[in-house]
């Protein structure tokens, strides 16, 4: 794209405040004549062309483009799209970022860090680490504290020589950020050098912040990987809650009925369970799994927290389903991220001597805070291996959840007569997950799309499912002769045609198979437009039962069950 000179917009508020001289010292003057300089010189060159690009979130500025973008990062109404739009770019946006820091003036110098920083986290560039490093020994105090900032935030731990050299700043706010960048790229030599130092009052959690940070990052590396132990019985039984789509816990209590559940809402199910955890691991319809356990109720909550963290029985029942180090990561289920609190448990856990770390990193657990109604801890478990579903070797856009196929196929039962057909087979998880259930005679996708038929093939060879039929063909024409079962969740508006809008797709699709069901012959699947497929399947001459509403996740389609009656007829 070629950006010509364009006279310059009007002047808008944000822009129009910073025309004004402030009243405070000559640094502040001076600050106030670099913004007011650079703004009136980037307000006669931004071309209408530009504000478009950068208004469009798709927009990758071409090499070209760096230097006119850059010197937008410190205007007052394009500076954040500016800084967006070179982060777009990549690792040459990030390589000319460092090289304008040796020139760039004070204003500029945090979004070229920042951009630097973002860029050295994912690529291994001597450079960009180089110009970091040069920028923690500028003389502007905010550069220095930017770039331990940056050093922090990319991770590297080539950067722990030079941060800890300026542990000797006299510069309280350098002190701080370089402190708290060693908590994130230090090793043994920080923890000693952090262990000599003599913080101020204000500074004293910051450091005992980051020696925590860094002696669980040394126990991570030296320590053998935590798991969750899947065959070891718990102490006693707890109280266990599983967790499903909205609208399948009544199908999951069938599921899990040899565990004595009861159904505690649309997408929750409850139980008492001492046993192993790979039995409830194999549940087919279950999307979570967690120990429910009673908060203290005497004390603040991250007090709470931790006081019920360091119940005696607590870390017994974690041993039982953990091999090696018992690590979690605490997570305030709808109370932001209350970072604070979370080192503040941590912390006491620390102080107290307990076998549980909090390491977000390697955590074979996650801990919910729970308020409300539902006020306590969840103890879930999720560094696991897939007991169910690791068949699923390749996907496609909007192809079902297996667990939401696992509920197709429970729904429509096993017959070891099944003629089955997936009219929109897609990756092929409903085939797969209705094979699984039980002995059935044949088994027939199509699908429009020659790409979903290949992830398909590759999911039934993973699943060791031999001998299906697959077509590429349209679902409102294609013929399967014997037809007894149609197992389904169609495209929910990806993936189809829209001649007729995709109501009238599927009342198609609800008519071709009622012109080839056999008799006592079902179709199972999800509708997005309930009142129109269960009519035209009534009309078509099919029993329909109506099974309530499903989450999809954001929106919603209704399950539904069509009948031909034994005594019908068919064509």
């Amino acid at each position: 794209m070629f950006f010509k000179l364009q006279p310059p917009r009007p002047v808008l508020g944000e822009e129009a405040r910073a025309s004004s001289p402030p009243r405070g010292g000559s640094a502040d003057f001076d600050s106030w004549f670099h913004t007011t300089l650079l703004v009136s010189l980037t307000l006669r060159v931004v071309s209408e062309e530009l504000r478009r690009a950068l208004d469009d979130p798709g927009y990758t500025p071409p090499r070209r483009a760096f230097s006119g973008i850059v010197a937008l990062l410190a205007h007052p109404e394009l500076g954040e799209r500016a800084e967006k739009a070179l982060l777009s770019a990549g690792l040459p946006a990030a390589a000319f970022a460092a090289q304008r820091l040796s020139t760039s003036e004070p204003f500029e110098d945090q979004a070229l860090l920042r951009l630097v920083g973002r860029a050295l986290r994912s690529h291994d560039s001597p450079e960009l680490l180089e110009a970091l490093l040069l920028a923690l020994r500028s003389p502007r105090p905010e550069t220095r504290r930017s770039a331990a900032v940056a050093l922090g935030k990319s991770g590297r731990v080539a950067a722990e020589p030079a941060l800890i050299e300026c542990l000797r700043t006299t510069d309280t706010k350098l002190l701080r950020s370089t402190v708290e960048a060693l908590g994130k790229v230090g090793g043994q030599p920080t923890l000693a050098a952090l262990a000599n130092l003599k913080p101020t009052e204000n500074l004293r959690q910051v450091v005992e912040r980051a020696r925590l940070m860094l002696e669980r990052t040394t126990e991570r590396d030296s320590a053998v990987s935590s798991v969750n132990a899947l065959d070891v019985p718990l102490p006693e039984r707890r109280p266990i809650l599983l967790a499903c789509r909205a609208g399948l816990s009544g199908l999951l209590c069938e599921e899990a009925a040899a565990f004595e559940p009861e159904q505690r809402g649309p997408a929750e199910v409850r139980m008492l369970h001492g046993g192993a955890l790979r039995p409830l691991l194999e549940l087919r319809l279950a999307l979570g799994i967690g120990v429910e356990w009673p908060l203290f109720e005497r004390d603040s909550l991250p007090l709470a927290v931790l006081h019920t963290l360091l119940a005696p029985e607590l870390v017994p029942t974690l041993q039982a389903w953990t091999t090696g180090p018992l690590r979690f990561r605490l997570v305030w289920d709808g109370l932001g991220h209350r970072r604070a609190d979370t080192w503040k448990v941590a912390q006491g856990l620390h102080e107290a001597g307990s076998l549980l770390k909090n390491d977000p990193t390697q955590a074979p657990w996650v801990v919910h805070v729970r308020s409300g109604p539902a006020r306590g801890l969840l103890l879930s478990p999720v560094a696991h291996p897939e007991l169910r579903f690791s068949y699923r070797t390749r996907d496609v856009p909007g192809a079902s959840h297996p667990t939401l196929a696992a509920a197709l196929a429970r729904v429509a039962g096993a017959r070891e007569d099944d003629v089955v057909w997936d009219p929109f087979a897609g990756s092929g998880v409903e085939l797969i997950e209705r094979a699984l259930l039980g002995p059935y005679r044949e088994l027939h996708g199509s699908d429009l799309e020659s790409r979903a038929l290949s992830a398909a093939r590759e999911n039934f060879r993973s699943a060791k499912v031999a001998g299906v039929q697959l077509a590429q063909a349209d679902a409102r024409s294609h013929k399967v002769a014997g037809l007894s079962l149609v197992l389904s969740n169609p495209p929910m508006g990806r993936r189809v045609l829209r001649a007729s809008g995709l109501s009238g797709l599927l009342c198609q699709v609800v008519r071709n198979v009622a012109g080839q069901l056999v008799p006592g012959g079902r179709m199972v699947w999800l509708s997005p437009f309930a009142e129109a497929t269960a009519r035209a399947a009534a009309d078509a001459g099919l029993s329909v039962e109506r099974l309530g509403s499903l989450d999809l996740g954001g929106f919603s389609a209704e399950l539904q069950r069509y009948f031909r009656p034994l005594g019908g007829s068919w064509t």
